[in-house]
């Protein structure tokens, strides 16, 4: 799942990006998830392939810099989509999230952290890792 995702991905940066290039820039958003920074069991192929997204992310930052492309990536935890029907917890409105994403494109943010929940898990890559799973394995 990761190859795919990842070189998925970056087909279509390579597409697009001589594109943007030429007319002088433009801007990449590549949609993570708090999981580019967890895993969660039962969903570990989907951390894994999170994970290599955010390094592609911020290798194709660097790549296109030069060009006046501004990538930016994008985490949030579950979001009320149709994907997440399943799962009972914490949801953030679809229609915030794309709030956040335009919003941290236009401020030229590299980053964007859409809701609490992927605020939280970025803060806590500071820390001692057992601490975080400690506190989400409860």
């Amino acid at each position: 799942m990761a190859s795919a995702a990842t070189f998925g991905t970056l087909d279509m940066v390579r597409a697009f990006a001589p594109v943007l290039g030429t007319n002088g820039g433009g801007g990449i958003l590549n949609v993570l998830s708090a999981m580019s920074w967890f895993s969660y069991d039962g969903a570990n192929a989907y951390g894994v392939a999170k994970a290599a997204e955010w390094s592609l992310t911020n290798g194709i930052r660097l790549e296109l810099a030069g060009q006046g492309t501004l990538v930016t990536g994008l985490h949030l935890g579950s979001a009320d989509t149709d994907m997440s029907a399943g799962y009972h917890g914490e949801k953030i409105d679809p229609a915030d999230v794309v709030r956040a994403a335009l919003d941290g494109v236009e401020a030229g943010r590299i980053e964007v952290l859409a809701d609490e929940w992927s605020a939280y898990v970025k803060a806590s890559l500071a820390n001692d890792p057992s601490e975080f799973f400690v506190a989400t394995a409860r």
